[in-house]
Formats: structure tokens, C-alpha cells, sequence
């Protein structure tokens, strides 16, 4: 038995990387009937649409045009046309191997497994991407959850799917945690999950070195709000373990200036913002 995925894909500014993704699928070992590519294009009309539904047409890719550009807003656009037992958030720019959907579908066939997530990682270098990822089986908690979670790695069965909170991540008020805080509530609500390394995908390494410091102050709001909305035990402990984190930064960048200057005011400042403004949203 095969389980059947819906992938949204909220996508701004990329063609060949969405192309080379969608490709990833096509070449992959699971059965493309079984595949349904929900496209949110934030794009120009023109950008996308004519050259994507003729390339494609042997896929089931349902495409909408947004007029309305955010990650969130727009991820939660496609879920209302989502038909799949299994729901992702592939980034416009990562790629599927050719296992990848096979490892998922046999894990979300165990009933007793609400989700499953697991790691992105380069297998022709042999490398942990964008972050060191748990070489470990291991249950997912609300706790353990922030330092394994990314959305492109999240595979949820339909009946427990949540909407993101459209004020975090790219292109919204606060930048970042919207896969954290889903996960966090998605958890909240008595979902069992597991994280494997099975499961891997690719994505492009990114250049922390090139971030602006209105970036780091954008994505550290984000923490701010997941923090400070339905502030808890847990969160308070995360919080906690981050500020020591940054601290011991601080210290070691006296000496290696590993971080451009005005890096720790604007996290900082960022960090202050999404806890002060979380209830006016």
C-alpha cells in the first residue's frame, strides 16, 4: 500500500530551482499518480504559469496564482486544496532523492505515527545541511522538537494538519519560527511523531556570512513571538538555552570576529520586538 502525498510549494522568484524540484519528483521511485504538487505562485503573472502547466502535464499540479506574497499566508492557501493522506512544505529551492517519499510512506503507514520529520543532508558530500542533524531515531517532543524541526522536513498526516500562524516567516511581520510554532501546537494538540535520518532531502547550503543585519533582526523577531505566544515551561527553557547561546558568542567573537559587527544588537533588538509585540498582532 502507498500512501498519497500533497506537496505545497509557496514559490517567489525561482524558476530552474522549482523546475529542478519538481524534477526531483518525476525521477524519484514513487509513483507520480500518487503525487499531488499544490504550486502558490507569489510571482508576476506570466513568471510561471504557461511554461509550468505545459512541461508538467503528465503531473497532478494544481496551480493558483497569489496576489499576496508570505510563506505562511500562502502555504495555508494551498492546504485548502490539499487531497492528500500525507501533507509537506517542500522550499521552492530543495529536491526530493529518490527514496525520500518511500521512507515517508513507510513510516506514516504505521497508524500509530501522526508525523514524521527528519534531515537535510547532501549525499553526494557527505554533509549535514544548514544545520548538525540527529544521527538518532528519536520521539519527537515540544522540547526536542525546535532543534529538529524545518518545515521542508515535516511529513503530517492530513486529519492532524494545523494552519501556519501567518505572522511568522518570509515576508511576514516576524521572519522566522512558523515551522517551530506549527510542530510546537501540532504537539500540543497529542500527535505522535518520530525523526529519523532515513528521511533525507537536499537544499542549497545557505551563506550565513551574506545575511543583513535587518535579516537577523527580522528572523530573531520571529523567536520573539514563538517565545511569547502561549509563553510556557518549555518555551521558557528555550528561551533560556538561546540567550546562553548568544552570550557565549558574544564572548568567543571578541577574539575570532566569526560575526559582522552590529550582529548581536540587531538579534537582540529583533528578540526584544517579537516578545513585545506579540499581542498586537
Amino acid at each position: 500500500m502507498l500512501l498519497n502525498f500533497s506537496l505545497i510549494i509557496a514559490t517567489l522568484g525561482r524558476k530552474k530551482e522549482l523546475f529542478d524540484l519538481i524534477d526531483s519528483l518525476r525521477k524519484g521511485d514513487y509513483y507520480t499518480s500518487k503525487i499531488q504538487i499544490i504550486i502558490v505562485d507569489q510571482n508576476e503573472k506570466g513568471f510561471l504559469d504557461k511554461q509550468l502547466l505545459s512541461e508538467y502535464k503528465d503531473l497532478d499540479i494544481k496551480y493558483i496564482h497569489s496576489d499576496t506574497k508570505g510563506l505562511s499566508l500562502n502555504r495555508n492557501i494551498g492546504l485548502k486544496y490539499a487531497t492528500g493522506d500525507i501533507i509537506c512544505f517542500p522550499d521552492d529551492d530543495c529536491k526530493f532523492y529518490n527514496d525520500t517519499l518511500i521512507e515517508i510512506s513507510n513510516i506514516l503507514l504505521n497508524p500509530n505515527i501522526d508525523f514524521c520529520m527528519g534531515q537535510i543532508y547532501d549525499r553526494e558530500t557527505k554533509k549535514d545541511i544548514i544545520k548538525r542533524w540527529s544521527k538518532k531515531d528519536l520521539k519527537v517532543n515540544r522540547f526536542n522538537s525546535y532543534f529538529i524541526n524545518s518545515s521542508i522536513t515535516m511529513f503530517i498526516k492530513k486529519n492532524l494538519v494545523l494552519d501556519f500562524d501567518e505572522n511568522l516567516g518570509v515576508g511576514a511581520k516576524f521572519g522566522s519560527c512558523e515551522d517551530a510554532d506549527f510542530i510546537y501546537r501540532i504537539l500540543q494538540n497529542k500527535a505522535n511523531g518520530i525523526y529519523t535520518p532515513k528521511i533525507e532531502l537536499w537544499h542549497p547550503e545557505p551563506n550565513y556570512q551574506e545575511i543583513s543585519l535587518e535579516k537577523v533582526k527580522n528572523y530573531a523577531s520571529g523567536f520573539g513571538y514563538f517565545i511569547r505566544k502561549n509563553i510556557d515551561t518549555i518555551k521558557i527553557l528555550l528561551f533560556i538555552l538561546l540567550i546562553g547561546k548568544k552570550m557565549m558568542q558574544f564572548i568567543l567573537n571578541i577574539f575570532k570576529k566569526r560575526f559582522p559587527k552590529g550582529y548581536f544588537k540587531s538579534f537582540f533588538n529583533g528578540l526584544y520586538i517579537g516578545i513585545k509585540e506579540y499581542k498586537l498582532c
